[in-house]
């Protein structure tokens, strides 16, 4: 088990959500880092499929969790979380940081892709985002 978990959308520093903030002041921010893996653009908020020696990389940023079990209930709830009925799921994944090292960490990743979405060849959702409008990025 670990208490790391990678974000690559809105929850990460950049964005705007009220959980990206309450995230910042209940984990500790250990830096900007990456992941093998797609990410797609699902609208309001990106997915990703993480897959071992993919050629892509997704940008994120790990944190780790002061209480992972209060912040983890707060998150599933979230990414809907439901045993069997969600486009999510947690899974432990291996990031690397951009400062050098590898680790474990938790994310939220999609249990396939869905029909409408598309694929953001940057694999960075704050920056394609900003590419596409000037809003506040919320879920």
């Amino acid at each position: 088990m670990t208490d790391r978990l990678f974000v690559y959308g809105t929850l990460r520093s950049e964005s705007s959500h009220p959980l990206a903030r309450r995230l910042q002041m209940q984990a500790k921010f250990l830096g900007k880092a990456s992941a093998e893996g797609s990410l797609y653009d699902l609208g309001r908020y990106p997915g990703a499929l993480f897959h071992a020696n993919a050629t892509e990389r997704i940008t994120g940023e790990v944190y780790a969790l002061r209480n992972p079990a209060r912040l983890f209930a707060t998150l599933d709830t979230y990414e809907a979380i439901e045993e069997g009925a969600s486009a999510f799921k947690r899974l432990i994944i291996t990031v690397r940081l951009d400062k050098g090292g590898v680790l474990k960490a938790w994310s939220y990743g999609l249990s396939g892709i869905p029909r409408l979405a598309r694929p953001i060849e940057s694999g960075d959702f704050i920056l394609h985002t900003r590419g596409k409008t000037r809003r506040p990025l919320r879920r």
